[in-house]
Formats: structure tokens, sequence, C-alpha cells
């Protein structure tokens, strides 16, 4: 295994948003198999490199999924004279290793192409969100939207296309549409999806109209109460870029667990 392989496996791995853990070998002492190795183990227990094999790697791939699932790496020490002699082997040794965890970036799916929309991507980007958009209109229309995000999911139904989204929980929704009507039903699509955060554009009159006809729908109000909305904190002038800023400190708040400021 080629130091390259690994790099191109971690490469794949970002482009398809995945979590995994990097074991590398630090410092070994007496008869180890190996003295410097690169090991990638993923969530779903697949690796890929070896730092040895045998105990040692069995008990690193322990480590490294115990890492993935606490988000905390560090250096770990295995001692292979009796981790070895456990398992019925004959090496022996010391070995230490780093274990980097390389967790999922959060993810914008930005409903609508517009200037905020616009605004919002390459900020979100800039502070490790991939973005995923989405709209209805031709591509040609929007292509410069396009360019800007990671992935791009064109929809017709806007409530059942935003909903079939292959996109686990824990994901943040921007909801500005071109009318009214197709906010609300990216609203309804995005509110199905255990978001960490939908937020809708829009002042008073549209966002009580829209939550009408959504308590219509059978949508409660405690799961209405959940949407930022206004969206973004009070700080822009109502500039897109301005407002883009104020939608994503408000996405980082959420993200970072912080309180909103009083009279913000």
């Amino acid at each position: 295994m080629k130091y390259y392989d690994i790099l191109q496996a971690q490469l794949k791995a970002h482009r398809d948003n995945l979590s995994y853990a990097i074991v590398t070998i630090a410092d070994t002492d007496g008869g180890t198999t190996r003295t410097e190795g690169k090991m990638l183990v993923f969530e779903n227990g697949d690796t890929l490199g070896t730092v040895g094999g045998g105990a040692v790697e069995l008990l690193a791939i322990r480590d490294a999924k115990a890492a993935l699932t606490t988000g905390m790496g560090g250096l770990r020490s295995y001692d292979l004279n009796n981790e070895s002699a456990a398992a019925g082997s004959h090496c022996g040794g010391a070995m230490q290793v780093l274990i980097e965890v390389i967790g999922k970036r959060p993810t914008l799916v930005m409903c609508g192409a517009g200037h905020v929309g616009m605004a919002l991507m390459p900020l979100a980007r800039t502070v490790g969100f991939q973005v995923i958009l989405v709209d209805s209109r031709p591509e040609n229309l929007i292509a410069d939207a396009i360019a800007m995000a990671d992935r791009f999911v064109p929809v017709q139904d806007h409530e059942k296309d935003i909903a079939a989204l292959d996109i686990g929980p824990g994901a943040y929704y921007v909801i500005a549409g071109p009318n009214h009507d197709i906010d609300g039903a990216q609203l309804a699509g995005a509110l199905v999806k255990d978001g960490a955060y939908v937020g809708m554009m829009g002042g008073p009159p549209k966002i009580n109209s829209i939550f009408a006809k959504l308590r219509a729908k059978g949508f409660s109000q405690e799961i209405l109460e959940t949407v930022y909305t206004p969206i973004g904190l009070n700080i822009s002038n109502e500039r897109p870029e301005e407002i883009a800023i104020s939608i994503l400190s408000e996405m980082l708040m959420v993200k970072n667990g912080k309180d909103r400021p009083a009279g913000v």
C-alpha cells in the first residue's frame, strides 16, 4: 500500500463527506513488526493501510472506532509483550500510535439559488460546510450558483423531493425560494428531515401565511416554533451579502451551542 493510495482514499472520503480516523505509528520500541505505517479506519469498520497487523492492529482499529464515536483522537500506547501473549503471538516490544479523527462536514442545504443563496454558499464553504443546492429552475439559468455548491439537486415537487433527499439528521436548511408557495413547500419538506437548523426568509405576513397553511397540513405549532424566522441575526442592512453573514452567524451559533446575544 502506497501513501498516495491513502491520500486518494482521504480525498474520496472528503468528497463523500465520510468520517474516518487516521492511525499513524508515532514510536516503537523492541521487536515490533513495523516501525512506520499509516492506516485509515472508517465508521463502517473498513480499513486501508496497516500499522503492523496482528494484535497491535486490532487494538488500533478498536481505539480508532472508539475515537470516531467520541470525536476525540490522541496518542495510544500498546505493550505488545502483554497484548501479543494474550493473543497467542510471539511479537513483542511497544508501539505508540497517533489517532486523528476527521469528522463529517456539516451540511448546508441551500433551498434557492437567488441573491442570498449565492452570497451564503461561498461563505458557508469557507467555514467548513458541505453545500447542497436545491432548485427547480433550468440549470443554464442558475449555472453560477451551481458552481458555488458541492452538489446540485434539481427538484420538481419541492416538498416531496426535499423530504426524499438522501441526507441524514443534523443538516442545516435555509429556505430562500423565489415565491411564497415554493418557500412553503420547501419548508414542509425540510421540517421532516430532523435538521439541526431550519431557517426561512420572510417577514411576519409571509411567515404567518405559510405557517397557517402548514398547520392545515398537519404540522404542529411546536414544530413550527423550531423554525428560525425571520432568519438570521438582526445585524444586516438587508443587502444580500449582509443577510448571508447574519444567517451564517445564526447557523454557527446553533452549531457551536452558543446563546443568541440579547437584542440580536
